[in-house]
């Protein structure tokens, strides 16, 4: 930090537009955590002791260099207090909530600095008057022509400061100085992670050969979707493997005493002597953990099933890819992916019918396209001419064909296949070339896709992983329609994936200890709550009555009643939520536009937060924030002082019951029987769930258990609790 840093003022309009698109964006601040700038000379015992004094503790992280630090608010406490007693510190200069944007994202701003970058012909020395003309100054000039990091001027807001330089007509575009944590995408700590350029390439020399950066198959960015599954099997028909490999042997699926030895061994066991298979092994699904390499899909389990590929029997080959099909169908449970990085020298019925029977059971089927440098329109090359499998051809580290690859119209796709660095026999590991290495890459991916979506067809997975090809045609002009749709990409394949649908199955129904007389319901779900001396989980239930309006707590299992308690002066309550000591309760007439909380022994109300004026209909708890639906919208409160942190419209319209849970928010819409699951955060609909049951008021409350991924669902028009189990 260049010299001391400006005193700025608290603001509450956190906007400004974006000049270089244009557009407005509206910041809510995050309840739960505050940006601080220090004084320069602050140092790590003096934050040490405004933690201490603060009684809070940095969150996010913290940068003395720089000077600043993320501070979580304590619970209970709320922003403006949170902010005071940190600037009270001798060592703070300023802070600012986190800020959420409009698209649900946090964001960590500095409070005192901010960045401009000049249209392109002011000058250095006209774009430095204006800063001081404007009360600023420099707080470093940015290598990029015309780009500043400036002070906040003394006594002016952060986003009235950049509100005042987007007006300038000499600047191009003003916003936050803006940290950011974590940001780094997943890289294993495996040691020779650096030779996998196939899966991440920086333009790193492999074998004295330098690459080019991002020819590769964007495997780190496909890691922080998905790892794999280990209900994912990859089928690697080849010449077996190395069984007591480090970085294999944990993902090996059990053999039990199946015969996994194809080319008539003296044993089942599949053990290789021949390295190619544990080769091939390795790119699929290398263990991730602190030795060796990587493989594509390494969370998900291998089948190596040995063949002879020296001297051996096609039908042999038949018959392990009938057992992988055998096996599907055995397991539907599972998901399997066949890899075979093989040739025959021509059409063979028993091979292609073996896997036109495994792609019948949705299998996916891969293989390479050969090493002969030939079309293999006009020179075949099987079984990877078969229309059922995906035919792969290789690359180099420069997105270039392998000058050994195969080529033509029927191949599929294209993917690394040049200096490929993997497992070896004895515990070794070893650099092979050749469209074997290549195919692997591709079955790897095609286990990550059904990772993610396990519902998935083996031609939606196949679909996918050829329509989200990088096209490296421009690398290879004189084989342009000839190298499949391109060279795979795992990070785009994997963004193309939907998710499963929500699945919901009911697993039982119970009545309402007391009959509704035709206003709110309301349920919550307490994991551990005193009822007659002992502490235990309960559904919470509330359905209204004239002069009967109790809190029911029953056992979740049977709906049997466990104890009642009246909520004393909250005689029409429409929601309830548990905190974990009290329960929260929200009215739909007489106390509307306040949330209380309910003693949970004695009923008393002990304490109360305003809330948006409305009717109560949905209240939620996610650890952090309240989430309280007035039908047609959704707040998002501080449960400390029922301030409005954001707000939307209820999905669908309406939302009459509102749970929490697996990060995601459940929202009712009692008359048509909906149940929109969304992110809380972002507002992305993760899907829908069709409440059970009938009538105009099927979905009143709702609560979940996330032990059990239970949802209870009151429906009111048949006076009854409908309890399903949610995936998701």
């Amino acid at each position: 930090m260049n010299g001391s840093r400006p005193k700025v003022k608290a603001e509450s309009e956190f906007v400004y537009t974006n000049k270089f698109t244009q557009k407005q964006i509206r910041f809510a601040p995050k309840a739960d955590e505050l940006m601080a700038t220090f004084e320069p000379v602050a140092e790590g015992d003096v934050v040490a002791s405004v933690m201490e004094a603060a009684g809070m503790s940095v969150s996010e992280g913290i940068n003395l260099e720089r000077g600043f630090a993320v501070f979580r608010v304590p619970a209970g406490q709320d922003l403006a207090a949170a902010s005071a007693s940190l600037e009270s510190q001798p060592a703070i200069a300023n802070t600012l909530p986190v800020m959420i944007d409009d698209e649900g994202l946090t964001r960590y701003f500095l409070p005192d600095e901010f960045t401009v970058q000049f249209r392109e012909g002011v000058s250095k020395e006209e774009a430095e008057r204006i800063i001081v003309a404007q009360g600023s100054r420099i707080i470093a000039e940015q290598r990029t022509p015309g780009y500043y990091t400036l002070a906040v001027p003394e006594g002016k807001g952060l986003f009235e400061t950049l509100r005042v330089f987007s007006d300038l007509p000499e600047v191009a575009f003003a916003e936050p100085s803006e940290a950011g944590f974590n940001d780094d995408l997943y890289l294993p700590d495996d040691p020779d992670f650096s030779r996998l350029w196939g899966l991440h390439n920086t333009g790193q020399s492999v074998e004295g050969v330098a690459g080019t950066p991002d020819a590769d198959i964007d495997a780190p960015q496909a890691w922080d979707i998905t790892r794999g599954n280990p209900n994912v099997i990859v089928a690697v028909i080849d010449t077996g493997a190395d069984l007591n490999h480090p970085d294999l042997v944990a993902n090996f699926l059990p053999r039990g005493s199946e015969d996994w030895d194809f080319a008539d061994g003296p044993d089942p066991s599949p053990d290789d002597t021949n390295g190619h298979g544990t080769h091939v092994a390795g790119t699929v699904a290398g263990v991730d953990n602190t030795s060796g390499v990587i493989g594509v899909a390494p969370n998900c389990r291998i089948m190596p099933l040995r063949v002879n590929l020296t001297a051996g029997m096609n039908q042999n080959r038949a018959d392990a890819i009938n057992f992988v099909a055998s096996h599907a169908v055995a397991n539907p449970s599972r998901r399997y992916v066949i890899n075979c990085s093989w040739r025959m020298n021509g059409d063979h019925a028993g091979v292609h019918s073996a896997i036109q029977n495994a792609v019948s059971r949705s299998v996916v089927v891969c293989f390479a396209a050969g090493n002969s440098n030939v079309d293999i329109d006009t020179t075949p090359q099987y079984p990877a001419v078969y229309p059922e499998v995906i035919a792969v051809a290789a690359t180099d580290n420069r997105d270039v064909k392998a000058s050994f690859s195969n080529y033509g119209t029927k191949v599929d796709v294209s993917a690394p296949g040049v200096n490929i660095y993997s497992t070896y026999p004895d515990d070794t590991y070893a650099y092979l070339s050749g469209t074997s290495m290549a195919s692997p890459h591709v079955a790897g991916l095609a286990a990550l896709i059904w990772s993610r979506n396990p519902t998935l067809t083996s031609a939606q997975v196949r679909a996918i992983i050829e329509s989200t090809c990088d096209n490296i045609d421009a690398k290879n002009p004189g084989f342009v329609g000839k190298l499949g749709k391109g060279r795979i990409n795992a990070f785009k394949a994997l963004s193309a994936t939907p998710l499963p649908p929500i699945g919901f199955q009911l697993v039982r129904r119970f009545r309402f200890p007391q009959p509704n007389n035709g206003s709110s319901s309301a349920l919550a779900y307490a994991r551990r709550l005193r009822v007659a001396g002992a502490l235990r989980p309960a559904l919470l239930f509330l359905t209204q009555q004239p002069f009967s309006e109790n809190i029911y707590f029953l056992n979740p299992s049977t709906g049997a009643v466990l104890g009642a308690i009246d909520p004393v002066d909250n005689d029409t309550v429409g929601s309830m939520e548990w905190d974990g000591v009290n329960i929260r309760v929200a009215n739909v007439t007489v106390g509307a536009g306040s949330i209380n909380s309910i003693n949970p022994l004695t009923g008393a109300q002990v304490a109360s937060i305003p809330a948006p004026a409305g009717r109560g209909e949905g209240l939620a708890f996610d650890g952090r924030h309240l989430y309280y639906s007035t039908i047609n919208r959704i707040h998002v409160l501080n449960p400390a002082t029922g301030a409005v942190l954001r707000s939307f419209p209820a999905p669908g319209g309406q939302c009459r019951g509102l749970a929490f849970g697996r990060g995601f928010l459940f929202c009712g819409n009692s008359s048509t029987g909906v149940i929109t699951v969304i992110n809380p955060v972002t507002l992305v609909v993760r899907g829908t769930i069709t409440a059970p049951g009938g009538g105009a008021e099927r979905v009143e409350g709702l609560a979940f258990n996330p032990a059990t991924n239970e949802l209870f669902i009151a429906n009111q028009s048949e006076n009854l609790i409908y309890v399903g189990v949610v995936t998701l």
